[in-house]
């Protein structure tokens, strides 16, 4: 979007000001006690946009319920990208995923960008920073420290690590050595959190980020909990609930799918997961006790805050990763531009008093982090392609018109030199969701490799209207397509 420098640098420069009219009432606070908020930032993995209580009355997150009820809601927020590493490098560096450019889950972030995150400005700013769960962005393995024979274990990248005083990366549901299954990933992730909470002085301010496993499936089946590796205890509350299917969970919306898609790994996994009814609700009974037991962790991060007297100079922020396919469209996982896929949710629960506010504004995975900076007073550096969301919730106005449309792009095969082996996997997308249509096409296929959905007329997606919308609109969308593709290199 062609206004973005102009909105950009006006904030940069109100950020290292702390401008009164950019922060609204969270700016006066700043200012006049001399402190920087404290922020806890909290990463679901895979979490559709429905999947909490606020939202679904059939998911128990009272805790998250509770954030929702006393912050800002947002209603419409999406990922750039729809896959773990491209989502998280995106996360951390404000940036779509064709200027970072991880695409698979070995590649680092570039220097520059990894300079440039928002733990790493904010620790060079002063703040403490932890950062405790799935790391997911240039993992590499390295021997197990312990020197047991336990085998290859995930690490951070050095360089990254340099953002922060204190990391640990914990990507598995139990550790291994955990045989009787005590420590679930949840709670060992809130435990840490406890203790960096605990530790940290009450002179200096502190980013927090949460980074659960939950629920994001195991590949590799659990031999006890399947590939949904939920807490006994927590699944205990769903054993008896019966869910409805929805209408994208049938044979007749798999149809509406091209044929590289109802081919592609997405239908692979659904064999294990959703295919037949008692697969389908044992699944999404599972996956929603993982939500619960995210909801848990939370309940016991927010109380150490409160025994501490921290609430009111703490902003938390909860969102996913991305969306997931709990079988729609006869599918699994994510990874194309379909709703159930880049829709995540957002909650910011702000500084002082409960403010109760719902915010319909498009907002995108790469504001988080020109938005953390902007709560902490630290200039937003030219690299980031975010914005910064407080003028949504605040007295403040955003300097031009807000969004009204994005760039939506996967490549698992890399941006150039598409893979055709690689596209029959996972086929590559690119397109543009706006205020009433989703344009999508995928460049490797050669035939009928365009879809248009009207989610005036069809909110579900389940009709392309590719064939019958008119010739001008289709061009539009396109001409628009490769505007943002060029605008955010």
């Amino acid at each position: 979007m062609q206004h973005l420098t102009t909105r950009r640098s006006l904030l940069k420069g109100a950020a290292a000001l702390g401008t009164a009219n950019v922060f609204g009432h969270m700016g006066h606070a700043w200012a006049r006690d001399h402190t920087r908020p404290n922020i806890v930032f909290l990463l679901a993995d895979d979490l559709r946009h429905d999947a909490v209580g606020y939202l679904n009355k059939g998911v128990r997150t009272p805790h998250l319920d509770r954030l929702a009820h006393d912050g800002v809601r947002f209603h419409n927020t999406f990922v750039t990208t729809s896959i773990c590493c491209a989502s998280r490098a995106s996360i951390l560096t404000g940036t779509y995923a064709r200027r970072h450019n991880i695409w698979d889950f070995s590649t680092k972030l570039p220097p520059l960008l990894a300079r440039n995150s928002y733990p790493a400005l904010l620790r060079k700013a002063g703040y403490r920073t932890g950062f405790f769960g799935k790391y997911g962005v240039g993992d590499y393995n390295a021997q197990d420290q312990g020197g047991d024979g336990g085998g290859p274990v995930l690490e951070v990248p050095p360089e990254d690590r340099a953002g922060y005083d204190v990391i640990e990366d914990i990507d598995d549901y139990y550790d291994p050595k955990d045989v009787n299954r005590e420590h679930h990933n949840s709670q060992r992730i809130a435990e840490k959190a406890e203790k960096f909470i605990q530790s940290t002085p009450a002179s200096q301010p502190f980013c927090l980020s949460l980074s659960f496993k939950a629920p994001h499936a195991n590949d590799v089946d659990d031999l006890i909990m399947g590939e949904y590796v939920a807490e006994p205890d927590l699944l205990a509350l769903y054993v008896r609930e019966i869910f409805t299917e929805g209408p994208t969970v049938n044979e007749t919306a798999f149809q509406t799918l091209p044929d590289f898609i109802r081919t592609s790994e997405s239908r692979r996994r659904w064999q294990g997961r959703f295919s037949t009814p008692w697969l389908w609700q044992d699944s999404v009974r599972k996956y929603y006790a993982l939500a619960t037991g995210i909801d848990r962790a939370i309940g016991r991060i927010v109380s150490v805050l409160q025994e501490k007297g921290l609430v009111d100079n703490t902003v938390i922020i909860f969102t996913s990763d991305n969306g997931y396919f709990l079988g729609d469209y006869g599918l699994s996982d994510k990874w194309y531009g379909y709703d159930a896929s880049i829709r995540v949710p957002l909650i910011i629960r702000p500084l002082g008093k409960p403010v109760s506010q719902d915010v319909f504004a498009t907002t995108l995975n790469i504001d988080l982090a020109p938005t953390m900076l902007s709560l902490a007073g630290v200039p937003i550096p030219s690299s980031m392609q975010g914005e910064n969301l407080l003028p949504l919730w605040t007295k403040a106005s955003p300097p031009q018109p807000w969004r009204t449309d994005f760039l939506y792009e996967h490549y698992l095969s890399g941006l150039h030199n598409l893979s055709a082996e690689m596209d029959k996997f996972i086929p590559s997308s690119e397109g543009v969701r706006n205020d009433r249509y989703t344009y999508l096409r995928y460049p490797a296929q050669t035939r009928e490799n365009e879809q248009l959905f009207d989610r005036m007329s069809d909110p579900n997606e389940l009709k392309n209207v590719i064939h019958s919308a008119p010739r001008e609109l289709i061009e539009q969308l396109r001409k628009r397509t490769d505007e943002l593709i060029a605008q955010n290199a």
